[in-house]
Parts: structure tokens; sequence; C-alpha cells
């Protein structure tokens, strides 16, 4: 027990006491604490600071905390004991973990270069220090020393970074709380409230993030640090994403398969020992878990974020982005007099629409003029943006409503994307989620434009990345069956080293201005038939090409077996090398990365195939240039499948 514990209680219902309860839970009084109290408190409670973005020694340490590392630590030391190639899963644990360190790094990095150039922090640096009474006197205190207990003066403009309990308000105070979804206009009064009254209609509280539009006040600090209700918040509602919703379905479906297909080929070959089918399992789970994909979504994110500030274009959001790329209406808030310029849209899937602050006989009137479908400002608009968004959640169309005005803050957070642009005020770029330069329309193309890059590049890695842990999946199945075992080093080799090693190099390509004229169903979900009809087919073709090569040159000869399954592996590697080929939206000799992928990948498949050191490892043996001819050619099959599907 401290002096101090009675303060470790931070989650009363402060509004709902008196402001003498509030003091003497707090051992604070009207005019403060004293000085020697302050520095007690602040040496117990520790500084006042916002959490840090993710330590960079957490992030180095992140995969000695994640569980399935020592899952697979312990499986490898198992098979390794065994005599399986226990050290191949430690391998590549250690590379993908490194990976994984690497691009959360790089998103680290790029959050910050985002973060210095958003205009909120240009233009609306919060202060560093607060007036606080102290031993009965008013003294300027920087945030960081504020504690539990202290009591604030607040003026015009302030915006503090504790949760206060008021005690003395004056008649014109307002409080701006849209920072944490709450109203612009916020009248604020002393007297208590219900117990059960919702956070943000506690009208003798001021949260961290709001601002004090007018007036003044005194409040006690109630919470401090992580503890307030702007960070609590933000822990448990983050900004949802669909594409990494979508991930992390694909996943969960990859998981049940590899259980489903693991548990199948062990008992295909039960009788034929336990332990070259453990590896083989071990070996087709880590080639085929999508490693580090909703990081590299994230990453993605960002840097489309980044690449739109440098065209002053802010998106506030990763999530925004991905609203963006699913938008299909357009609905900018006008006003009878404004001068309009519209780029049209309508091939890239996407209608304008208006609301005018006039009656709906007139906003009609001058929709027929402007050739626009446009409504009342003033009749139900809430209901019209729910009706064009669609039956949610079945319908992913997207609304983006442009406002400019105070009052158009409901319907900005309504709206799947807010918009306005930097002459706005503070309170409407609180509430938007993408901000422009100017009150330009011809902006939005730019913005809509980089939105469906993102989802195309990360729908492109998806595809190629499920379409090689599903032929992996079948070809153990396969083989098992046929009473044969696929070398466990050449299922890693496929797809934990060589499938990213191609599909990287996607999410890296520059935007394909040709986004912008597609359909905008392209861009609602990756959970679509079409998708899941390329990965069949592309599945398909790969499995009947290794198969083809497999068994024209095996035909039942023990002799020709090592040559045949050699053969069948060039073709599965080089398979995903034309797969990546043709899905790239960039030729292969522009696009240096991949071409550098494709070169690396080759001259270790030489090295694998022609020296006898690796082939004793990875069990192949050397050919001649007929069969590695045919076996690349056979390859291809992918390539026509996919170049096919692009002509209808």
């Amino acid at each position: 027990m401290t002096k101090f514990d009675f303060l470790s209680d931070t989650q009363k219902s402060w509004h709902h006491m008196d402001v003498e309860q509030v003091l003497a839970s707090l051992e604070s009084s009207i005019e403060g604490l004293s000085y020697v109290n302050a520095r007690q408190r602040l040496r117990h409670l520790g500084a006042n600071k916002l959490p840090r973005s993710r330590p960079i020694s957490k992030i180095l340490l992140q995969p000695l905390l994640d569980p399935l590392t020592y899952l697979l630590l312990g499986s490898a030391t198992y098979l390794q004991w065994n005599g399986a190639e226990g050290w191949a899963l430690i391998l590549v644990g250690v590379l993908h973990g490194s990976i994984g360190i690497g691009i959360s790094l790089w998103s680290m990095k790029t959050r910050e270069k985002v973060s210095r150039d958003r205009p909120q922090r240009r233009q609306y640096e919060t202060s560093n220090s607060v007036i606080v009474l102290r031993d009965h006197e008013e003294m300027e205190l920087p945030l960081r020393d504020l504690v539990l207990g202290d009591v604030l003066i607040l003026k015009a403009g302030d915006r503090p970074n504790v949760d206060l309990r008021l005690l003395e308000v004056s008649e014109d105070l307002l409080v701006n709380q849209t920072n944490l979804g709450g109203e612009a206009i916020c009248p604020k009064q002393v007297l208590g409230f219900e117990e059960n009254t919702p956070a943000l209609e506690r009208g003798n509280m001021i949260y961290a993030g709001t601002e004090i539009s007018s007036g003044t006040a005194k409040g006690v600090v109630i919470a401090t640090g992580r503890f307030t209700y702007e960070q609590i918040s933000l822990i448990k509602e983050r900004s949802f994403s669909a594409i990494h919703a979508e991930l992390r379905q694909l996943r969960q479906v990859w998981l049940y398969l590899l259980g489903l297909v693991t548990i199948i080929a062990i008992a295909f070959a039960w009788h034929r020992g336990i332990i070259i089918n453990a590896m083989t399992a071990a070996a087709l789970i880590v080639s085929t878990y999508p490693q580090n994909l909703l990081r590299m979504a994230t990453q993605v994110q960002l840097l489309g974020m980044r690449d739109l500030a440098r065209q002053r274009i802010w998106a506030r959001f990763p999530s925004i982005l991905d609203a963006l790329a699913r938008v299909t209406t357009i609905v900018p808030i006008l006003e009878s007099d404004v001068i309009l310029s519209f780029d049209n849209l309508h091939q890239a899937g996407i209608e304008w629409r208006g609301l005018l602050r006039t009656s709906e006989e007139d906003a009609q009137a001058f929709g027929e003029v402007i050739g626009v479908e446009t409504h009342s400002y003033f009749d139900a608009p809430q209901e019209r943006i729910r009706q064009w968004q669609g039956d949610r959640p079945k319908s992913m169309d997207a609304v983006a409503v442009i406002g400019n005005d105070i009052e158009d803050i409901p319907l900005l957070r309504l709206a799947d994307v807010g918009i306005c642009d930097r002459t706005c005020r503070k309170e409407l770029q609180d509430s938007s989620g993408l901000i422009l330069p100017k009150e330009e329309f011809h902006y939005l193309p730019i913005a809509i434009l980089e939105g469906r890059a993102i989802f195309d590049r990360l729908q492109r890695t998806a595809l190629i990345t499920a379409s090689s842990a599903f032929t992996l999946a079948v070809l153990t199945l396969m083989d098992t069956a046929a009473g044969f075992s696929i070398p466990p080093l050449q299922l890693i080799w496929v797809g934990a080293i060589a499938t990213p090693i191609v599909s990287f190099p996607l999410v890296l390509e520059p935007t394909h201005e040709s986004l912008l004229f597609q359909p905008a169903r392209r861009f609602q979900t990756m959970l679509r038939p079409s998708n899941y009809l390329r990965i069949l087919l592309a599945v398909t073709a790969t499995i009947t090409a290794i198969s083809l090569v497999f068994w024209l040159k095996y035909q039942g000869q023990a002799a020709m077996f090592s040559q045949a399954r050699s053969m069948a592996f060039i073709t599965l590697v080089f398979s995903q090398v034309f797969h990546a080929c043709a899905i790239a939206r960039q030729g292969v000799l522009r696009n240096l990365p991949l071409l550098l992928g494709i070169s690396f990948i080759t001259v270790c498949q030489v090295m694998f195939i022609q020296i006898p050191w690796f082939g004793e490892i990875i069990s192949t043996v050397p050919l001649n240039g007929v069969e590695w001819t045919i076996a690349a050619l056979s390859a291809t099959a992918v390539f026509w499948v996919q170049e096919l599907i692009k002509t209808n």
C-alpha cells in the first residue's frame, strides 16, 4: 500500500458525482493541489504523456511474443531430432520474422512522415502548456506535468490532453467535440448527470482531444495519458478497413484448408511412417500460410496516403482509402449560386448527386439544368445518404459527401468518406476523412484512383498467394494418394520463398490510369465469384501442366522417377513466375523489382537442379536442355489462361 493508491481507480462515475464528492475522492480542493503534493503524485503516477506509436523495441521483440514462434521452434526441433529437415522450418521462420519486422519499421516511418505532412498538424499545433492552480496561485505548467487532482483554468482555443470534471464555467462556454465523434457546439454546465448518460452527452465533462470554442472553465483532472476517454476510444474503436477484414477471412479459409489437407494426407500415408508425413505437413503449413499479408496491406495503404499527401490531398486514416476505392456516389452540398465543374466519372461507375440548400422543388429544377440528380438539403438528407449506401452489410457501395459548412458535420460523419478542403473550419476537417487542397472537385478522381490502385495491388497479391497455396495443397494430396511424397524442401522453396519474391513487386507497381475507367463493382470486394474463378483456373492450369510433365516423363518407370519429379518441380516454380508476369500491370522489362525477383529465382532454380550438392538436399537430379525447355514451357499454361481471362 502506498500513499496514492486511491488514485488507481480512474473509472468512477465522475459525471454522476457532485463537485464536493469529486474533490474528496481525488483529495484535492477548489484552489488546486499544493506544489509538494503534486510533485509526489507525479513521481508516483509518471508523466502525463500520450501513448507513443509502437516503440521500436516492441517491434523487434514481436516474433518472440508470438506463441506461433515457439510452436514452430518446437516442431522444428522435434523433426530435426527425428532426422527430418527441421532446420529449414527455423530458417523460413527467421526469414519471415525479419521481413515482418522490416515491414513494421517501414510502416512506422511512413506513418510518421504522413503525420508530419498533414495540414492539421501544421495549422493547429497544440499548446504544450496550460494554466494550473498550485498553492492557491495560477501558474503555467507543461502538459506532461499534470496529475490527477490538478485544477486547470481553460480559455477559448485550449485543447487539453487530460479529462476534466468541470467545477466552474462561464455562461458562454462552448466545447467542440467533433474530434471524438460528438457535436461541434456543446454547451457545458457543472450540475451532475445520470450515471448511464453517454460519454459525449455528459455536459459537466471536458475530454482530451476536444477544444474550447468560447468562454472559460475551471476543472479538475480525473484522467491522464492512456487512461483518457480519447485514448480508450481509439483502442476500442479502430477505423474499419474492408481490405483487412477480407484478408482475415481469406486467412481463415487457408487455415481450414490446411487443417483438412494435413489430416487427409496423414491418413492416406500413415502406414508409410509418421516422420516424413509430419515434415510434409509442417512444410505445407509454413509454405502456404499468408505470412505478413496484413502488414503489407497496412504499408500499402500508408504509401497511398503518402502519395496523396505529395499532391496536397490528405487522407486522415488508412481505412479512408478502402472507402475511396468503393465509392459509387459523390454528393456535394451546394449553394444555388455556386459555379460547378464536374469530371465525368460515369464510365468508372460513379454517379454525381447533389444536396442543395433550398426547397425540393427548386433543387430538382436546379438538377435538371446541370444534369445531376439533386435534392433538398432540408428534406431528410440522412435518409437520402442511407438510401444511396444501399442495404448494409450486403451492399458495399460507398458514398462520399463534400461539405463546407459547420452544419454539414452530421452528414460528413454519416458518409463513408467525408470530404472538405483546407479552407474549411477546423471542426469540418476533424469530421472529414479526406481533405482537399482547395474547393475543387477535380482532385476527387486523383484520390479515387489511388484508392482503387491500392485495392488492385493487394487483390493481385492475394490472388497469386491464394493460387500458390491451393496448388501446393492439392499437389500434396495427389502425391500422397498416389503413394508418392513431395519433398518438403520443395514445398518450402515454392510457397515460402519463391511466391513471396514474385508477389512483392506487385504491391510496388505505380498507379495505372486505366483503373479509373473500370467498373466500380471490381473494387467492391475481393471475395467475389470472378476472383474465385481466377484462382480455380490458375490452380487447374498449374496442376494440369505439372501432372502432364511428370507422367509423360515417368510413365511408370522407376528409373525415370527422379527426372520426372525434378521437371515437375521446375514447372511448379516457373508457374508462379509466369502467373506474376500475367497479372502484373507493368511489363516485366519495365518492372525492375519483378525482373530482379525472377532473375534470382531462375539462378537459384538452376543451382538446385544442376548442382549435385543442392540436389541431395532438395531431392533433385540434373536435367538436360530439352527437359528444361519442356518443363519451363509447360509452366506458361497459367500465363495463357490469365491472358485469356483478360480478353473476355
